[in-house]
């Protein structure tokens, strides 16, 4: 099993070189990285050199090292999405080597090396190791701070000082609700906690190496930035947020539209959307998802427990929703699936409803295979019911374990590859066409593609109204990619090139000079 975990963390090295940046959240992080890369800033994010506080500085930081590191390096030998994306799937292969090595001293010899491989068959472990983004590494952190509570009776120090810079970290990472979320923890394991001999003097050293970990860049950034920081990051990034602020992702607006069936609908989905997420972002965990309500027979269970419960609740409750917000909840989930597995292997027992997530990525995959004629359409196919019929039986029979394992590996490969052919070259090479002097504007172009400021290295803005953009044309010489057919009949601008992206028409439109 060992070896197919790092098959999967090798496939994942590799496919973050076949396919672009993408939008918003990767393209925003990536081009904040490179702006403060550019100004050797290690305090305030900027976009378009303006102050961007929507997260904390530790991806850009762990970014901006790896520009550093790979700067020396030509373009053709190592990939800019390769060195964005590096960071992540570092912390994915920690967050294996963590769940293996803590599985199997806690849970039994193999316990943890079959939860690592859980969590990283995972379809959404598969898609997030592979992006620029703040998930993974806040899984990573948030699971060591959840080791060190557990461990801090054996040796204290030691793990207050793990526990603590690893929750500093997470809130470096993604805001002050991790710690929150840990918090709550200790006080609904705290009775269990006690009788393990934890005390609370060790609790308060944890906390103060988290705060003397994550205080300075706080405390720097509110010093140099004062109310513009606490209003966009505390309250609207992550009060308002929670609230349902952040109108792209909540279910309010679906809601508060009016009528039955918009609340029906907005009111299901806020109920039931981590449970769609769990079910196939959590593939083939759900198949023994019975572990996270049984009676729990040892205190590790009830605190693993506890820990998904309350991830999984907090953002059930949250009016805004992403499939990510409950991924740190996936290796406790991984930790639980391991020791079900192990006693159903035992008893002879098969999970038949693991088949019925494989069965939506099967017939997933069998239709765009048919669609598109592609391969890895079919590996996914493949892998997806190979591990289905291993997880059936605990992992048994070990051969179509490594099959899927192998089909998940080449299709996920093939799927990105195509997508990225498909979806996000034709912008991206529209956008580098454009001379980095120029500024280029983007006009009725939904969603945004942030990503084009890293690609083009030079000026970019967004405009809502043609007499904006008309007005940079002609003044500065800038040109505008568009979707509005409309504007090639402006006999002012000139139609330089056109690509087709996933039925939708992409222009690029200078200035004609008469």
């Amino acid at each position: 099993m060992r070896g197919l975990i790092w098959l999967l963390v090798l496939a994942a090295l590799i496919d973050i070189t076949v396919f672009g940046l993408t939008d918003l959240d990767e393209g925003f992080y990536a081009s904040v990285a490179w702006e403060m890369h550019q100004r050797r800033d290690w305090l305030t994010p900027t976009f378009q050199d303006q102050p961007w506080f929507e997260k904390p500085p530790l991806l850009y930081w762990l970014m901006q090292l790896s520009m550093r590191l790979f700067e020396p390096f030509p373009r053709r030998w190592v990939s800019e999405e390769f060195v964005l994306r590096l960071p992540s799937v570092v912390m994915y292969a920690l967050t294996l080597v963590a769940l293996g090595i803590w599985g199997n001293r806690r849970l039994g010899e193999g316990a943890g090396t079959r939860a690592a491989l859980l969590f990283a068959i995972a379809p959404l472990s598969l898609i997030l190791a592979r992006l620029a983004i703040t998930d993974v590494a806040l899984t990573f952190f948030l699971l060591m701070a959840l080791i060190a509570l557990w461990e801090l009776p054996h040796r204290p120090l030691l793990w207050s000082l793990v526990g603590g810079g690893a929750l500093g970290l997470a809130v470096l990472t993604k805001g002050p609700f991790g710690l929150g979320l840990v918090g709550l923890l200790y006080l609904l394991s705290l009775r269990g906690l006690l009788e393990r001999g934890v005390r609370f003097r060790w609790v308060l050293a944890a906390l103060g190496v988290a705060l003397l970990t994550a205080a300075p860049w706080y405390l720097g950034v509110y010093l140099q930035h004062g109310a513009e920081f606490f209003n966009e990051f505390v309250v609207k990034q992550n009060l308002l947020r929670f609230a349902g602020g952040d109108t792209a992702h909540s279910v309010l607006p679906l809601i508060q539209r009016g009528g039955a069936q918009s609340v029906i609908t907005g009111v299901a989905v806020y109920l039931l959307f981590y449970v769609v997420v769990l079910w196939l972002g959590g593939f083939p965990m759900a198949a023994w998802a019975s572990g996270l309500w049984r009676r729990a027979e040892e205190p590790l269970m009830g605190y693993l427990q506890r820990w998904c419960w309350l991830v999984f609740g907090l953002f059930t409750l949250s009016f805004t929703k992403l499939p990510a917000y409950i991924f740190p909840m996936f290796p406790a989930l991984a930790l639980l699936t391991a020791l079900e597995m192990q006693k159903a292997s035992q008893a002879g027992r098969l999970r038949w409803i693991g088949g019925l997530p494989a069965l939506l990525w099967g017939g997933l995959g069998v239709a765009v295979g048919v669609m598109s004629a592609t391969p890895w359409a079919y590996a996914l196919l493949l892998g997806a019911g190979a591990i289905a019929l291993a997880g059936m039986g605990g992992w048994q029979p070990r051969w179509a374990l490594a099959l899927g394992v192998l089909g998940l590996a080449v299709g996920w490969n093939g799927a990105l590859t195509g997508y990225d052919r498909l979806a996000l070259k034709p912008v991206r090479e529209l956008a580098q066409a454009v001379p980095t002097y120029r500024t280029l504007v983007l006009y009725r172009v939904n969603p945004g593609y942030p990503s084009l400021q890293f690609y083009r290295k030079g000026k970019y803005a967004t405009a809502d109204d043609w007499q904006t953009v008309g007005h940079r044309m002609r003044t500065e010489g800038a040109y505008c990619l568009t979707t509005d057919a409309t504007r090639l009949e402006d006999p002012a601008v000139l139609l330089l090139e056109r690509r087709e992206v996933l039925g939708r028409t992409f222009y690029l439109l200078a200035p004609r000079y008469q």
